[in-house]
């Protein structure tokens, strides 16, 4: 059991966490995995899945994680994708998880980014860099009006034979009254004691209380770079000496990169001077587009700072419940972005 522990321990410690590198030193092996990569008593590590593929998410080491992680990641995927028509919508969606080992302390969602594609226009700039920074602005998050999403465990009879499922249908205001409850108080000030509590309120956005509910500014400035070549474009900008140093992260979204850069304003210059200095080798990596992130093509969601373990362990499913209140969207309509989980994991003695 210990060495099983410790090899799943070690995966999850060597993660790349979809595009942030981790390496282990040579000194590191004398050291207890919980002091080295945690707070000396757990090992405690932070994992990202693109929204674009959360099957990654099921993939993960870790037993447990992957339902808990996957069904969020695609729960949210789909409540975006199902909404391509006006109006006010419910979804529901069941996902049966294993039971869950001790040694999972702590499950706690991080981030929760979302990007869309803005639409091209065909506009003369005054360099490439420029060049490739297409229809800023023109395509915005307005559509959406409200979104809230709930995490709840539930007990099924026959776990091993469900088939996971999503359900939409019309808005039932009686249905949703406590979901909708959410929207009247305050998401950001809210404390749960998830050992208690049979539900969590994961994510809420209200577009009359957007700068309540976002917090895009919090975090450095975010690219999104289009490239076929996208495994070969993020290993030239993580070995590029002048940008060493400049990345939180660097996320492959199908045929293109996510870009976040550590919250800098000098960095953020600096990365700008660069960019136009390497025209020709992003040229040769068939980069076609960069965007900058901004708050209309950009949302970040405020996340609540809770541990969704004890309510997992409180059946063999998770539900998450969501209401979608939006106007039409968008013709170019293409979401991605990423979902970021912190995880803390008890070692057994002396590992």
């Amino acid at each position: 059991m210990v060495k099983q522990f410790l090899s799943i321990a070690l995966l999850v410690v060597l993660s790349t966490g979809c595009g942030q590198e981790s390496k282990i030193k040579n000194h590191v092996s004398s050291e207890s995995l919980a002091n080295a990569y945690g707070d000396g008593k757990y090992v405690i590590r932070n994992l990202t899945f693109p929204l674009s593929d959360s099957s990654l998410a099921y993939q993960t080491p870790l037993p447990g994680i992957g339902p808990i992680a996957g069904g969020i990641l695609k729960f949210v995927g789909d409540v975006f994708a199902a909404n391509t028509n006006m109006g006010k919508l419910q979804l529901s969606y069941t996902q049966p998880i294993p039971e869950l080992p001790t040694e999972l302390q702590s499950v706690r969602l991080r981030r929760f980014f979302f990007y869309m594609k803005p639409q091209e226009q065909g506009r003369r700039f005054r360099d490439w860099f420029t060049n490739y920074f297409m229809g800023r602005g023109n395509v915005t998050f307005d559509f959406l009006e409200k979104l809230a999403v709930r995490f709840q465990t539930v007990s099924l009879e026959n776990p091993e034979t469900y088939v996971p499922t999503l359900t939409t249908k019309d808005y039932d205001r009686r249905e949703m009254r406590e979901l909708m409850e959410v929207f009247s108080g305050s998401f950001q000030g809210t404390v749960v004691d998830t050992e208690k509590a049979k539900n969590v309120t994961l994510l809420r956005y209200g577009r009359s209380d957007r700068n309540k509910d976002t917090v895009l500014k919090d975090f450095g400035q975010i690219y999104i770079i289009e490239t076929k070549l996208a495994q070969r474009t993020k290993h030239f900008f993580l070995d590029h000496p002048k940008l060493k140093g400049f990345f939180r992260r660097i996320l492959m979204l199908d045929e293109s990169l996510l870009i976040e850069l550590q919250k800098d304003p000098v960095i953020e210059e600096a990365f700008k001077t660069i960019m136009g200095e390497i025209a020709k080798e992003l040229e040769d990596l068939q980069v076609t587009f960069i965007d900058a992130c901004t708050p209309d093509s950009c949302l970040e969601l405020r996340v609540p700072d809770v541990n969704l373990v004890p309510i997992a362990r409180k059946g063999n499913a998770i539900k998450l419940d969501a209401v979608i209140h939006a106007g039409k969207v968008p013709e170019s309509f293409k979401l991605k972005g990423f979902v970021e989980f912190e995880v803390k994991v008890a070692t057994p003695r002396g590992v």
